[in-house]
């Protein structure tokens, strides 16, 4: 490669690394900012949850036709694109605190409907087990299913399972040790993620090398451990008995490609948390269907608000 040449690659990675303006705007929690886009009015007002490694740059396909209908709000967890760093990132003890405040701090009263895409369908849960009277129905789309984050000691499944310490950090001492090589720089956006405008490519391929910079194996186990709390906490709670969210409105979305009979009944076994629980496939899509087909996460959407305000209804004639 000639001198000319490197100074063009060179200058294109700059460019990607350079922080596009935030879609939405940066708000105060506490010495910490988050950042939050919302558009639409409308109630119950509608919170997005992201995956393990995305953004809300990835619901502006949903999100601007359900601001047609109500209010939505996409956010980022911190650490993730524009939102600051916090002490203890991912965490779901973290998270859940992090998000009552950012939506108390931009001034969302309850209650929402919170969409969560998969581990983010952790998340939303997890607010929902801490605050019930906040929220008035889920969207699960493509959720992990509690049995799929175990997490192995010994060859056993720890489902169920709650580690010492001492055994947890035996399990990640060798990533910690000898954490694998970084994680390479994306350059540009692969499918379905080119479905969306030039301009937002372009705030994602910034957003994911900005993770992929930070991402740290000795915190990581921390995570690890948060999550698989919580998973263990909401197996409970299904198993519990039936229909552990009574008649909360839900819709499960699960994905049509790239699936197993194995996921398909995880999926399914999430619909019966409420008794009016729905399944719905995206026969189209892979693991992110708000992108590979919106239209069904916003229809979703529109149906459990729906629900919500017959639920709502029925609720004051039984007063």
């Amino acid at each position: 490669m000639n001198m000319f040449a490197l100074l063009l690659v060179l200058a294109a990675l700059q460019a990607q690394d350079s922080t596009p303006p935030p879609l939405g705007r940066l708000v105060d929690i506490g010495g910490r900012r988050l950042h939050i886009r919302c558009t639409g009015s409308g109630s119950p007002a509608v919170i997005t949850e992201s995956g393990s490694s995305s953004f809300s740059i990835e619901w502006a396909l949903v999100q601007d036709k359900v601001a047609g209908f109500t209010r939505i709000c996409s956010y980022d967890r911190a650490g993730f694109a524009w939102s600051d760093r916090g002490p203890a990132e991912n965490t779901v003890e973290e998270t859940m605190d992090d998000l009552h405040q950012l939506l108390r701090a931009a001034a969302l009263k309850p209650p929402y409907v919170l969409v969560g895409h998969s581990i983010g369908g952790m998340y939303v849960q997890a607010y929902q087990r801490r605050y019930p009277e906040e929220v008035a129905g889920l969207v699960l789309v493509d959720a992990t299913p509690e049995e799929d984050a175990e997490y192995l000691y010994n060859g056993k499944s720890t489902v169920g399972l709650t580690l010492s310490y001492d055994q947890l950090a035996s399990v990640y001492a060798p990533y910690i040790k000898n954490p694998p090589p970084p994680l390479e720089l994306p350059t540009a956006v692969d499918t379905p993620y080119n479905k969306l405008s030039p301009e937002l490519q372009r705030a994602e391929v910034w957003a994911e090398r900005l993770w992929r910079s930070r991402v740290d194996m000795p915190h990581s186990w921390i995570t690890a451990e948060s999550w698989k709390q919580e998973f263990i906490a909401l197996r409970r709670r299904r198993l519990a008995g039936p229909h552990g969210l009574g008649d909360l409105p839900l819709i499960v979305l699960r994905r049509g490609r790239r699936t197993t009979d194995v996921l398909n009944q995880r999926e399914a076994d999430l619909v019966t948390l409420s008794s009016i629980g729905e399944l719905v496939v995206a026969t189209e899509s892979d693991h992110e269907i708000q992108l590979y087909q919106p239209d069904l996460v916003v229809q979703a959407i529109r149906d459990v608000i729906g629900e919500s305000h017959a639920h709502h209804g029925r609720s004051r004639n039984h007063l």
